[in-house]
């Protein structure tokens, strides 16, 4: 995540972070943490467990590094970390926390825990192939992968000259609730979040296709 925040900021145009560019905020998604049972192996083993193998230090080691001083959080909401690490920049921005803020997530499969607690929850593609919305789904393949995105606001970002890929016009962030099984999505607390999130943007759903 490191590597692609840095990336973001050059692709951006701010490949030298000034002084006056500083309060930049950092907002990281993860959701698993191998990591950290790497950590607790090596330190079974009597191995030294590297400082900065945490979950904050996913956000923390880059404003350590490029001289960050904006908010710096690492958040994990299993599927929706990184949208919702999205949602936290864009609400910092208009309260003007920082100035700019990187957004994004990082998945990586570097410990087996993880597919032997997805098998174990029959989640995992017995033949290794996703289905989406097919009626020959019978569950999902992890991915691995790594994104980031530079976010202004609008009216700062058009003053600077800046290239603009994409305008964030809304977003909105709720919990499922109870439901019938502690990973069973709710769908009508899903639409409700996603109504929400049209009404902030005032874009009407019928303007939207998938």
């Amino acid at each position: 995540f490191l590597e692609s925040a840095w990336a973001t900021l050059e692709h951006g145009g701010y490949g030298r972070v000034r002084d006056d560019a500083a309060r930049i905020g950092v907002f990281a998604g993860v959701m698993w943490d191998d990591y950290g049972l790497l950590g607790l192996e090596q330190a079974a083993l009597g191995n030294h467990v590297p400082t900065g193998s945490d979950h904050a230090s996913i956000a923390n080691r880059i404003s350590y590094v490029m001289n960050l001083r904006g908010p710096s959080l690492t958040v994990s909401t299993a599927c929706s970390s990184s949208l919702l690490a999205v949602h936290l920049a864009v609400e910092s921005l208009r309260r003007g926390e920082c100035a700019m803020a990187i957004a994004g997530g990082v998945n990586l499969s570097i410990h087996p825990s993880k597919y032997t607690r997805l098998c174990q929850l029959q989640m995992l593609a017995p033949d290794g192939r996703c289905r989406s919305f097919g009626a020959g789904g019978k569950g999902y393949v992890p991915g691995e992968g790594v994104g980031a995105v530079l976010l202004k606001p609008l009216s700062r970002a058009e003053a600077d000259g800046d290239t603009i890929y994409a305008v964030i016009k809304g977003s909105a962030v709720n919990h499922g609730g109870k439901t019938h099984g502690y990973t069973v999505p709710n769908p009508k607390a899903q639409a409700d979040v996603i109504g929400r999130a049209l009404e902030r943007a005032g874009v009407h759903a019928r303007t939207i296709s998938y």
